[in-house]
């Protein structure tokens, strides 16, 4: 815990000595609850990063209490922690006001919501609450709509398929968005608006990022720690346990969700990277904990770190 928060701490050290000023030209029209927060913010640089310093340790610490509570991985390690700090850092411009980061928050107790279902008897509300946790992301990031997929899909991952399960899954998904348009029209706006503001956070075309030289080869060094991980899960998860093997398969498809999110929705861009190294960050660290290639392991991870340095000194 203490090397987890020593980390943090070194990787945000640059904007707690020069907090950026917070603003909201990157995003002329927010997801309403993101709104808030960033007019709330907007005036307060060091209170902005604070606010994202805490978020990013809310999700690596939930992430360690998930894996402790579901045994996945089935060893107590800190690991996938470390990593989610590393694999976040990649993009340092995300690294203040992310809406994707209680998205991510939601997203990661939905998940841990939906897989403690398993051999649950008889009918359950877990995809209920896993759907209406998932989907009351979207209020902060328009991106995290495409994951209420993971509801569905967990649920003929998990259990059979039962319609009444189903059936609440999609209420549950539905239901923030009408408390919404609810409260959005009980507060004097016009639903059409809102409808507006949806709709351009989830079709249209947002600014896109620099591709710096220091950043393609760090993406290049983080493919190559991530590959022999994903192709060592591959290989070994017919013998996991059958929770366990579930589990990484809901990793997968978010990992699959992430990627055509990024390639064909315009909307999304770099800010995906809270969302996306939540399943790298999972597999990556059930090849490292058991690895016998020891050496060549710690070799590509120091590299990878290594290189997160250079690209903070050299960012061109």
């Amino acid at each position: 815990m203490l090397l987890l928060i020593l980390t943090a701490l070194a990787l945000w050290l640059n904007l707690f000595l020069s907090p950026p000023q917070a603003g909201l030209a990157a995003e002329g029209l927010p997801m309403p609850l993101w709104g808030i927060i960033t007019r709330a913010l907007s005036g307060s640089p060091l209170i902005a990063v604070i606010v994202s310093f805490l978020l990013v340790l809310a999700i690596s610490f939930l992430m360690v209490r998930f894996n402790t509570s579901i045994f996945f991985i089935p060893r107590r390690t800190f690991l996938p922690a470390l990593l989610y700090l590393i694999l976040y850092s990649v993009f340092p411009g995300e690294m203040i006001l992310n809406p994707a980061l209680p998205a991510a928050l939601l997203i990661l107790t939905g998940l841990w919501r939906m897989i403690s279902s398993y051999r649950v008897n008889g009918m359950t509300f877990k995809f209920f609450d896993a759907a209406l946790l998932i989907s009351s992301g979207g209020l902060f990031y328009g991106g995290s709509v495409w994951f209420i997929l993971l509801v569905f899909i967990g649920a003929l991952v998990l259990r059979s398929p039962d319609a009444r399960e189903l059936t609440l899954a999609a209420v549950g998904a539905v239901l923030p968005w009408v408390v919404m348009y609810a409260a959005w029209y009980i507060a004097g706006e016009s639903p059409g608006e809102l409808t507006e503001i949806i709709g351009h956070n989830l079709f249209d075309q947002v600014p896109s990022f620099e591709w710096s030289r220091t950043l393609i080869i760090l993406l290049i060094i983080v493919g190559l720690n991530f590959l022999p991980t994903l192709l060592y899960l591959v290989r070994e998860m017919p013998t996991y346990k059958i929770r366990s093997r579930k589990t990484f398969e809901l990793f997968i498809w978010m990992l699959a969700i992430s990627a055509l999110a990024f390639l064909f929705i315009p909307a999304v861009s770099a800010e995906m990277a809270a969302l996306a190294a939540l399943p790298v960050s999972f597999i990556m660290a059930n090849q490292n904990v058991f690895t016998r290639r020891v050496i060549f392991t710690e070799i590509l991870f120091w590299l990878m770190v290594a290189m997160l340095v250079v690209s903070r000194v050299w960012p061109s």
